[in-house]
């Protein structure tokens, strides 16, 4: 006889049958507490909750500092009221507070400029996290600098951890593809191994992934932002968090002065050794971040197009750009001279193609395109 299933597994279980919305690395289901869940987890019948499961089909394209949101969440509590606050956690999923909202990627096109308000409220969620030190988050992987202020040490350790985390877990499957397109399967150790010399900044908290699609404009008024997603957070410089939101964001170049005096202006009060070497070292953050994407835009594209089949043009012609796109943005940080043209992109992602077709079945779908479409995440009451 079947064991008979926990309160949070059932619900789990009903949470599935309501329909996912999309993201980069879960699955999303909104989902209202039933009466035994919300006397587990302290709620109200009838509150909306969000339900993540990891999907099983991303791979991992992303760096990680710690592998499980769920325990920085919990960690985060008392000291970011706002960030998404956890509820419980089951074998296969977690259960977070929720309210609806609307993603500032709806409202403001991406690479288009931002009203200057919106960019001060986005530098504001990106200070939030400074108050947060070493002793309130969980313990940080092996490697991790040994000091609080070794800027260096941290970039170092990030381009390690990308290179081991993404490149080489991926290397196997797609190492073809890239050595085609003439990346060097050691770049990113390469560029490890010459990180200039930094100014030390004092670490604290960083989102690490705050970008249009991860900030929800709330219904109720205030505040008026919130930051969600917290998978890629880590602890470093904050000059870092800078540096992927200008990217991320993907703010037309011509924005760029704005965005990082506005920073400079909210920082400077705050710590003014957290912005110490600004205009020197915000440009190695920059490379570093538009290096290491070029391995998972690739890989998006690849899948995607192995998932449609690759024989429609319009299709082909979609990965190509795409590649071109992640090849040109990420070519000088990489030292990649030329970047290959179109009909060289379109011949290496063919023979990949051909070279790594299965036997039987299909490539999974990545669905990272629906992550703007939500309209509801997980948030603090």
């Amino acid at each position: 006889m079947l064991a008979p299933l926990r309160v949070d597994d059932q619900f789990v279980r009903l949470a599935k049958q309501s329909g996912a919305v999309g993201g980069h690395h879960n699955q999303n289901f909104v989902q209202p507490l039933t009466t035994p869940m919300a006397r587990l987890v302290g709620g109200t019948p009838g509150d909306p909750v969000l339900v993540r499961m990891p999907r099983t089909d991303a791979g991992s394209v992303v760096v990680r500092t710690w592998q499980d949101e769920s325990t920085l969440l919990r960690s985060l509590e008392s000291h970011l009221p706002h960030a998404p606050r956890l509820l419980a956690t089951t074998s296969t999923a977690t259960v977070l507070s929720y309210v609806e909202g609307i993603p500032l990627s709806r409202l403001c096109a991406s690479g288009s400029p931002l009203p200057d308000q919106r960019v001060l409220d986005l530098v504001e969620l990106l200070t939030q996290t400074m108050s947060v030190r070493r002793t309130a988050l969980p313990e940080l992987p092996d490697g991790w600098p040994h000091g609080d202020r070794d800027s260096q040490g941290f970039l170092r350790a990030l381009m390690h951890l990308a290179d081991r985390q993404i490149r080489e877990s991926n290397w196997p499957t797609y190492g073809g593809l890239f050595t085609r397109l003439g990346v060097p399967e050691d770049v990113l150790k390469r560029m490890a191994e010459s990180v200039p010399r930094m100014a030390n900044r004092p670490f604290s908290l960083l989102h690490g992934d705050l970008h249009l699609d991860n900030v929800i404009v709330t219904t109720h008024g205030f505040p008026s932002l919130i930051a969600v997603d917290w998978e890629l957070a880590t602890f470093g410089d904050p000059l870092y968090d800078l540096a992927t939101h200008l990217v991320r964001t993907r703010y037309p170049v011509s924005q760029y002065a704005f965005v990082v005096e506005a920073w400079l202006k909210a920082v400077e009060p705050i710590s003014q050794d957290a912005v110490k070497g600004l205009e020197t070292d915000l440009k190695h953050y920059i490379d570093f971040e538009r290096a290491q994407s070029v391995f998972p835009d690739v890989i998006r594209a690849a899948r995607r197009l192995s998932h449609q089949g690759g024989t429609e043009s319009a299709h082909l012609e979609e990965a190509v750009s795409a590649v071109r796109g992640a090849l040109q943005a990420g070519a000088a940080a990489l030292g990649l001279h030329p970047v290959p043209d179109s009909a060289t992109v379109r011949d290496a992602l063919l023979e990949w193609q051909a070279a790594s077709r299965p036997t039987s079945g299909t490539v999974p779908v990545d669905n990272s395109a629906d992550l703007s479409d939500r309209c509801a995440v997980a948030l603090s009451h």
